[in-house]
């Protein structure tokens, strides 16, 4: 019969392809070729026809993520998910309907944790549904957790712990333990998946995916990872450098610009960030070795390659600061009991690590540390991330960077941030920085480019607003604009005064004011200088105004939205209840955003 219907090259490619299929992916070939047999030839209807069938496993991928992350690695486990057979639908928080959760059947909950123990935005909202008094009774739900944080913060992945504790308390039955990654995530969360997935049932000829070697960069699209990453940043060659304080001035910030050679893996929008690939300085290195007595030719092995101590402690090791992991590590390896009982009491092990760095410690709690353990102990080496103070379409082919130059002097020594220094001692003429973008899908310009925005931020906080400005000068009608500034001084530490000027000027900024706290008897702030406003402020934000606050999370950024919840209160004449639920959907639907840090 075949045959008389195919050619012997066409019959021997059927057999060959029939005999790798299970009995789950020829139903779906079925209903692909029963389609074409239809008329739907087109791409997308063959794209519907290959998706899993109706009659397979439901399965919700539910992500919570505030840079990105989170978003991509929901993706590839959709991808898996996909190859495992079910139905696997991809959901945002953001989007997601709280009264839909009791009707889950297999949820799989992947949720990162921003600072020190915070939901990011997009999953606040579910988060204090199921923590409040309207939340259901889950017994239908079945579930796993992936968490994604940082471990040098003290409550490391709290929020994926939270969601994954307070769903078995609503009766949830948790299928496979939760997961919790650090920032070096890739790997581990690829094993996680292609172990928890199988836990929701899928199909039973399906459970191993297709390729067992399935590899989690090749699970994204071109589009999803780029081939600029973190792993594989930009050489980008250094254009220019400046300083952007008067004389006078104890304090350094530095503007500087790279050339990303319209490399398509750089590709940003304004409000994106650049991360940066730093080294540790020379000086902090032989401070190491100094107090621990270890010698810099020792050859240690760091991520399956052996190199030299001092070669290890200047590309791939965190030297300058102190983390709970490690002081963790360092206690399992060597007991002290005076550090053990100081990092009990959580508030003064907070202000211990504060400003200390590596030489502190083994200075503090000294022990004979060989050099293995020493590089086995420390974390490794993480960018740092730099919003991005340009337009592309101002500047096409670069990256601009606004870096405040962290220098001082703490526990008897001076100590300097390693990127900053870095990028403050790097030469134009033939130098290059190690770069790569970091997307901040919750920090971006309105769609329409008549809508008006009011931007708050105080020191290298003004960076982002650089580029918001420059891309709404080159915009057809744009809308109104209006820059709250706040630094020391205004004679030497005005960022950027001549171009706001200039943007005044061309009527690409409205309205600027600044609040310079140094200058006078009295300490004046940019939330001072809203409150100054606060009436005019309201009526922006009435006529659809978009509010964004940048810089320092814990003083500036909560004193500006105290602030700000004070003048919806005042001038929309709101209870505090009513203008808190205000300044909420001012959030949720994305007018009210944060780039803090």
């Amino acid at each position: 019969m075949l045959q008389d219907i195919f050619t012997h090259e066409q019959k021997e490619q059927l057999l060959q392809l029939a005999s790798t299929l299970n009995p789950q992916q020829k139903i779906w070939l079925a209903g692909y070729f029963a389609g074409l047999s239809a008329g739907n030839e087109s791409s997308e209807l063959a794209v519907e026809a290959i998706q899993p069938a109706s009659g397979s496993t439901p399965l919700t991928i539910l992500y919570g993520s505030r840079t990105g992350n989170g978003e991509g690695l929901a993706k590839i486990a959709q991808k898996i998910a996909t190859e495992q057979g079910y139905k696997a639908t991809l959901k945002n928080m953001a989007d997601y309907k709280t009264r839909d959760l009791q009707n889950e059947k297999n949820l799989l909950l992947i949720v990162s944790t921003h600072g020190e123990g915070e939901p990011p935005f997009s999953a606040k909202e579910l988060y204090e549904f199921i923590h409040g008094k309207r939340a259901p009774k889950l017994d239908g739900v079945n579930y796993a957790v992936l968490g994604l944080g940082d471990s040098s913060y003290f409550h490391f992945c709290k929020t994926g712990i939270d969601f994954d504790n307070q769903l078995e308390k609503l009766g949830a039955k948790r299928l496979h333990s939760r997961a919790t990654l650090d920032v070096n995530f890739a790997e581990t969360a690829e094993k996680w998946l292609l172990e928890a997935l199988p836990a929701f049932g899928g199909n039973a000829e399906a459970k191993q995916v297709s390729n067992p070697k399935f590899s989690f960069v090749a699970a994204s699209t071109k589009s999803e990872l780029p081939t600029v990453s973190k792993s594989n940043p930009f050489k980008a060659p250094v254009l220019d450098k400046m300083g952007l304080h008067g004389r006078g001035s104890d304090r350094q910030t530095i503007h500087i610009e790279l050339s990303t050679e319209n490399n398509p893996g750089l590709n940003y929008q304004p409000g994106d960030a650049a991360g940066i690939l730093p080294v540790n300085t020379i000086e902090l290195i032989y401070e190491v070795l100094t107090v621990t007595g270890l010698n810099a030719g020792e050859i240690v092995t760091i991520n399956g390659k052996e190199k030299t101590l001092e070669d290890a402690l200047y590309k791939e090791l965190e030297l300058s600061k102190i983390t709970v992991d490690v002081v963790k590590r360092y206690l399992e390896s060597y007991p002290n009991e005076k550090l053990a009982m100081l990092a009990t009491d959580v508030d003064k092990f907070k202000a211990y690590l504060d400003g200390r760095d590596i030489v502190d410690l083994f200075t503090d709690y000294p022990t004979e540390l060989t050099a293995e353990n020493l590089v086995k102990m420390l974390r490794p080496l993480q960018p740092r991330y730099y919003s991005i103070s340009s337009s592309p379409k101002a500047f096409p082919g670069e990256v601009h960077l606004t870096v405040g130059v962290v220098q001082y002097h703490h526990a008897g020594r001076v100590k300097k941030g390693t990127c900053s220094n870095y990028l403050s001692d790097v030469l134009i003429d033939n130098e290059t920085v190690p770069v790569f973008i970091e997307s901040n899908p919750g920090f971006r310009l309105p769609t329409n480019d008549q809508t008006p925005i009011i931007m708050v931020g105080a020191g290298t906080g003004i960076a982002p607003y650089r580029a918001f400005v420059q891309h709404r000068e080159l915009a057809d009608n744009p809308g109104k604009s209006w820059l709250f500034f706040g630094n020391r001084n205004f004679e030497t530490e005005f960022l950027y005064q001549t171009e706001w000027q200039g943007f005044l000027k061309s009527g690409a900024l409205t309205k600027l004011d600044v609040a310079f706290s140094r200058d006078g008897d009295k300490k004046v702030y940019v939330q001072d200088k809203l409150w100054e406003h606060g009436a005019e402020i309201y009526q922006w934000l009435e006529e659809g105004a978009h509010f964004y606050i940048c810089g320092d999370m814990k003083n500036m950024a909560r004193a500006v939205q105290d602030n700000l919840l004070k003048i919806v209160e005042k001038f929309g004449l709101l209870s505090k209840e009513q203008a808190q639920e205000y300044v909420d959907n001012l959030e949720k639907t994305k007018r009210l955003q944060l780039d803090v840090y």
